[in-house]
């Protein structure tokens, strides 16, 4: 019987030169480290931190640095219910279907946190939770 430790998943590791693809896989592999209730402290643990990561392409022959720099979390939000509540929504890129061009919204992953506490991530969570709670969204 272990008394008095802490066990926790560690955080995974991101190659030295990630793609777009596995910036997404890596921050995706980490979401599923994310639970209810933790706070925003923990999330940005869970999730490696607040960081700007380098994306690279590659070929067989070269591998270069591509143009775009990935903040993790890419964005935070704060928005407001009826009740005069204000939430906070961390965004993380997961979406690697759409590895070129611009990032949009719809490529990202809400973490939304209530109070400081984690109460549901993703797109289906996030606009269910702020029908509820009289919260108006943009399009992804």
């Amino acid at each position: 019987m272990l008394t008095g430790t802490n066990i926790f998943a560690q955080t995974q590791a991101i190659p030295k030169k990630p793609s777009r693809n596995e910036v997404g896989s890596y921050n995706q592999a980490n979401l599923l480290k994310v639970d209810l209730g933790v706070t925003k402290t923990k999330v940005l643990e869970v999730m490696g931190g607040v960081q700007k990561i380098q994306t690279y392409t590659s070929s067989s022959i070269v591998t270069k640095k591509e143009d775009v720099i990935i903040n993790n979390p890419y964005n935070r939000e704060f928005k407001t219910d009826s009740a005069g509540n204000t939430l906070e929504v961390l965004w993380y890129y997961t979406n690697v279907k759409k590895a070129e061009g611009d990032i949009t919204k719809e490529q990202l992953t809400p973490i939304i946190l209530d109070k400081n506490a984690v109460v549901g991530l993703g797109w289906d969570f996030y606009e269910g939770y702020a029908k509820r709670r009289g919260i108006t969204l943009e399009q992804r």
